[in-house]
């Protein structure tokens, strides 16, 4: 049994491998972190022991284009609460239990979403030029799909997918 146990961690990419899904980046939205035509694994059972972390870089289905797959960074998780305003945004991270900081005021025109218990603010790391949360709204945990791993192709750009990033 302990074996078992001791053998999984050094299995885990192998396995992981297997079921991952290959995805070809299009467009500059998550520039600089991946660039179009950079193809990337992304690891499809990460979810499955663990909720999307602050800075992970996920797949996801479009909220509502469910056809559509999305490539962004998870900007805020459950009771974070974000404003944004152009392509300006901040993000209040949760503190307590689920509690988020009193709304206060906020400039006119300016986009408040408050995440609820399964919500995901994801956006682009080049948000002028990414379609993201504040074109599409909060996507639902159930949506993300995988988180990136690896960029294999080119082979000069071989590399592991780096998170979490804050602005």
């Amino acid at each position: 049994m302990s074996r078992t146990i001791l053998r999984l961690p050094l299995l885990y990419p192998l396995i992981a491998f297997l079921f991952a899904r290959r995805v070809v980046v299009q467009g500059w939205s998550m520039y600089p972190t991946l660039a179009p035509g950079e193809r990337v694994l992304f690891d499809t059972l990460a979810y499955r022991v663990e909720r999307p972390r602050r800075g992970d870089v996920v797949l996801a289905k479009h909220p509502t284009r469910p056809s559509m797959k999305l490539v962004k960074r998870v900007a805020a998780v459950p009771g974070d609460r974000v404003t944004a305003q152009g392509d300006d945004w901040r993000v209040e991270e949760a503190f307590g239990r689920g509690v988020v900081p009193p709304e206060g005021a906020t400039a006119p025109g300016a986009q408040v979403w408050t995440m609820g218990e399964d919500e995901y603010f994801l956006l682009g790391d080049a948000p002028d030029l990414s379609t993201d949360a504040r074109h599409f709204g909060v996507v639902s945990g159930r949506d993300i799909q995988a988180r990136a791993w690896l960029v294999y192709w080119p082979p000069r750009t071989l590399r592991k997918v780096r998170g979490p990033r804050h602005r």
